[in-house]
Protein backbone atom coordinates (compact mmCIF):
# COMPACT_ATOMS: atom_id res chain seq x y z
CA UNK A 1 0.00 0.00 0.00
CA UNK A 2 2.93 2.41 0.69
CA UNK A 3 4.16 2.30 -2.90
CA UNK A 4 0.88 3.71 -4.24
CA UNK A 5 0.70 6.89 -6.09
CA UNK A 6 -1.97 9.53 -5.52
CA UNK A 7 -2.68 12.80 -7.23
CA UNK A 8 -5.43 15.77 -7.29
CA UNK A 9 -9.00 14.59 -7.75
CA UNK A 10 -8.66 10.53 -6.91
CA UNK A 11 -11.29 8.80 -5.15
CA UNK A 12 -10.07 7.14 -1.92
CA UNK A 13 -11.97 5.29 1.06
CA UNK A 14 -10.52 5.80 4.28
CA UNK A 15 -9.19 2.23 5.13
CA UNK A 16 -9.81 2.91 9.19
CA UNK A 17 -12.91 5.03 9.31
CA UNK A 18 -16.23 4.83 7.44
CA UNK A 19 -16.19 6.78 4.50
CA UNK A 20 -14.56 8.48 1.59
CA UNK A 21 -13.47 11.43 -0.18
CA UNK A 22 -11.61 13.22 -2.96
CA UNK A 23 -7.70 14.17 -2.69
CA UNK A 24 -7.43 18.02 -3.12
CA UNK A 25 -3.78 17.76 -3.08
CA UNK A 26 -0.21 16.54 -1.44
CA UNK A 27 0.52 18.10 1.54
CA UNK A 28 4.03 17.46 2.60
CA UNK A 29 5.70 13.70 1.77
CA UNK A 30 3.39 10.44 2.25
CA UNK A 31 0.36 12.97 3.59
CA UNK A 32 -2.95 14.29 1.49
CA UNK A 33 -5.68 16.74 2.00
CA UNK A 34 -9.15 14.97 1.33
CA UNK A 35 -12.28 16.39 1.05
CA UNK A 36 -14.68 13.89 2.70
CA UNK A 37 -18.10 13.56 1.38
CA UNK A 38 -19.40 14.87 4.36
CA UNK A 39 -17.34 18.31 3.46
CA UNK A 40 -14.47 18.15 5.80
CA UNK A 41 -11.19 18.78 4.45
CA UNK A 42 -8.84 16.68 6.31
CA UNK A 43 -4.89 15.57 6.09
CA UNK A 44 -4.41 11.86 6.02
CA UNK A 45 -1.32 9.75 5.81
CA UNK A 46 -1.62 8.17 2.04
CA UNK A 47 -0.86 4.61 3.85
CA UNK A 48 -4.49 5.15 5.36
CA UNK A 49 -6.00 5.74 2.19
CA UNK A 50 -6.76 3.55 -0.64
CA UNK A 51 -7.83 4.84 -4.59
CA UNK A 52 -11.01 3.39 -6.11
CA UNK A 53 -12.92 3.58 -9.61
CA UNK A 54 -15.93 5.96 -9.01
CA UNK A 55 -18.68 3.92 -10.53
CA UNK A 56 -17.63 0.98 -8.41
CA UNK A 57 -17.71 3.11 -5.82
CA UNK A 58 -20.78 4.39 -6.22
CA UNK A 59 -22.59 0.81 -6.62
CA UNK A 60 -21.59 0.51 -3.28
CA UNK A 61 -22.78 3.63 -2.18
CA UNK A 62 -26.04 3.69 -3.96
CA UNK A 63 -28.94 3.84 -1.70
CA UNK A 64 -32.52 2.81 -2.34
CA UNK A 65 -35.94 5.10 -2.34
CA UNK A 66 -37.20 2.99 0.21
CA UNK A 67 -33.84 3.71 2.56
CA UNK A 68 -34.24 7.40 1.93
CA UNK A 69 -38.01 7.43 3.34
CA UNK A 70 -36.49 5.23 6.54
CA UNK A 71 -34.04 7.74 7.44
CA UNK A 72 -36.50 10.61 6.21
CA UNK A 73 -38.85 9.10 9.14
CA UNK A 74 -36.61 8.52 11.43
CA UNK A 75 -35.55 12.29 11.06
CA UNK A 76 -39.39 13.56 11.71
CA UNK A 77 -39.54 10.73 14.95
CA UNK A 78 -36.13 13.02 16.42
CA UNK A 79 -37.82 15.94 15.53
CA UNK A 80 -40.90 15.20 17.67
CA UNK A 81 -38.80 13.66 20.33
CA UNK A 82 -36.79 16.63 20.26
CA UNK A 83 -39.80 19.28 20.69
CA UNK A 84 -41.24 17.06 23.79
CA UNK A 85 -40.38 18.64 27.23
CA UNK A 86 -38.25 16.65 29.14
CA UNK A 87 -40.35 15.17 32.28
CA UNK A 88 -38.02 14.49 35.59
CA UNK A 89 -38.99 11.35 37.14
CA UNK A 90 -41.39 12.07 39.91
CA UNK A 91 -42.57 14.88 38.77
CA UNK A 92 -45.89 15.97 37.20
CA UNK A 93 -45.87 17.24 33.82
CA UNK A 94 -47.35 20.40 33.73
CA UNK A 95 -50.60 21.11 31.84
CA UNK A 96 -51.53 23.69 29.21
CA UNK A 97 -53.36 26.45 31.11
CA UNK A 98 -56.71 26.26 31.43
CA UNK A 99 -57.98 29.88 32.16
CA UNK A 100 -60.98 28.60 33.48
CA UNK A 101 -59.44 26.87 36.39
CA UNK A 102 -57.82 29.07 39.19
CA UNK A 103 -55.20 27.82 42.22
CA UNK A 104 -54.78 28.91 45.15
CA UNK A 105 -51.99 27.53 47.61
CA UNK A 106 -52.79 27.88 50.60
CA UNK A 107 -49.16 26.90 52.61
CA UNK A 108 -48.34 29.96 55.08
CA UNK A 109 -44.32 29.92 52.99
CA UNK A 110 -46.66 30.39 49.99
CA UNK A 111 -48.57 33.24 51.28
CA UNK A 112 -46.25 35.35 53.81
CA UNK A 113 -42.58 36.08 53.74
CA UNK A 114 -42.15 35.23 57.51
CA UNK A 115 -44.71 33.10 59.08
CA UNK A 116 -42.65 33.44 62.46
CA UNK A 117 -44.41 36.72 63.01
CA UNK A 118 -47.39 35.12 62.67
CA UNK A 119 -49.17 33.59 66.29
CA UNK A 120 -50.51 29.91 66.07
CA UNK A 121 -53.46 31.28 66.55
CA UNK A 122 -53.23 33.75 63.78
CA UNK A 123 -51.60 31.31 61.30
CA UNK A 124 -54.72 29.55 60.30
CA UNK A 125 -57.29 32.43 60.70
CA UNK A 126 -55.00 34.34 57.86
CA UNK A 127 -55.13 31.17 55.90
CA UNK A 128 -58.66 30.77 55.65
CA UNK A 129 -59.47 34.60 55.26
CA UNK A 130 -56.86 34.26 52.27
CA UNK A 131 -59.03 31.47 50.66
CA UNK A 132 -62.23 33.48 51.34
CA UNK A 133 -60.98 35.94 49.16
CA UNK A 134 -59.44 33.75 46.29
CA UNK A 135 -62.91 32.40 46.43
CA UNK A 136 -64.42 35.32 46.03
CA UNK A 137 -62.10 36.32 43.03
CA UNK A 138 -62.96 33.09 41.26
CA UNK A 139 -66.36 33.30 41.45
CA UNK A 140 -66.83 37.38 40.42
CA UNK A 141 -64.22 36.11 37.03
CA UNK A 142 -66.16 33.81 36.08
CA UNK A 143 -63.86 30.76 36.90
CA UNK A 144 -65.53 27.31 36.77
CA UNK A 145 -62.84 25.67 39.26
CA UNK A 146 -60.84 26.60 41.81
CA UNK A 147 -57.98 24.17 43.22
CA UNK A 148 -57.22 24.61 47.03
CA UNK A 149 -53.99 23.28 47.81
CA UNK A 150 -54.21 22.56 51.50
CA UNK A 151 -51.65 19.83 52.44
CA UNK A 152 -51.98 16.79 54.64
CA UNK A 153 -50.70 17.93 57.94
CA UNK A 154 -53.45 17.28 60.48
CA UNK A 155 -55.68 18.34 58.48
CA UNK A 156 -57.32 21.22 60.33
CA UNK A 157 -57.16 23.53 57.24
CA UNK A 158 -58.71 20.82 55.13
CA UNK A 159 -62.12 20.81 57.29
CA UNK A 160 -61.68 24.74 57.90
CA UNK A 161 -61.90 25.32 53.83
CA UNK A 162 -64.82 22.19 53.58
CA UNK A 163 -66.43 23.58 56.15
CA UNK A 164 -66.56 27.16 54.51
CA UNK A 165 -67.75 25.81 51.28
CA UNK A 166 -70.90 24.31 52.64
CA UNK A 167 -72.49 28.19 53.30
CA UNK A 168 -71.36 28.72 49.81
CA UNK A 169 -74.51 28.83 47.16
CA UNK A 170 -73.61 27.37 43.64
CA UNK A 171 -70.00 25.36 44.95
CA UNK A 172 -69.86 21.66 45.29
CA UNK A 173 -66.18 20.54 46.33
CA UNK A 174 -64.53 17.01 46.37
CA UNK A 175 -60.86 15.79 46.59
CA UNK A 176 -58.96 17.02 43.73
CA UNK A 177 -57.30 14.92 41.33
CA UNK A 178 -54.65 12.59 43.42
CA UNK A 179 -52.36 11.94 40.40
CA UNK A 180 -50.92 15.66 40.23
CA UNK A 181 -52.10 16.61 43.91
CA UNK A 182 -51.77 13.75 45.46
CA UNK A 183 -54.14 14.00 48.97
CA UNK A 184 -53.94 17.62 50.02
CA UNK A 185 -55.85 19.47 47.44
CA UNK A 186 -60.04 20.65 47.25
CA UNK A 187 -61.26 20.64 43.85
CA UNK A 188 -64.22 23.19 44.11
CA UNK A 189 -66.38 24.01 41.25
CA UNK A 190 -68.06 27.19 40.78
CA UNK A 191 -71.50 26.81 39.17
CA UNK A 192 -72.82 29.78 37.20
CA UNK A 193 -75.83 32.31 38.72
CA UNK A 194 -78.05 32.74 35.82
Amino acid sequence: MSGQKLQQGDHVSFLDEVGRGVVLRITRPGFVLVRSDEGFELEFPIKRLVRYERDHGDQLYRITDHQVGMVAANDILEEKRRKKPAVRPGKTPKRPEDNSVAEVDLHLHELVEDETRLEPGERLEYQIRYFERALESAIRNGKRKLIVIHGIGEGVLREEVRRLLQYYDGVQFHDADMGRYGSGATEVIIHRQR
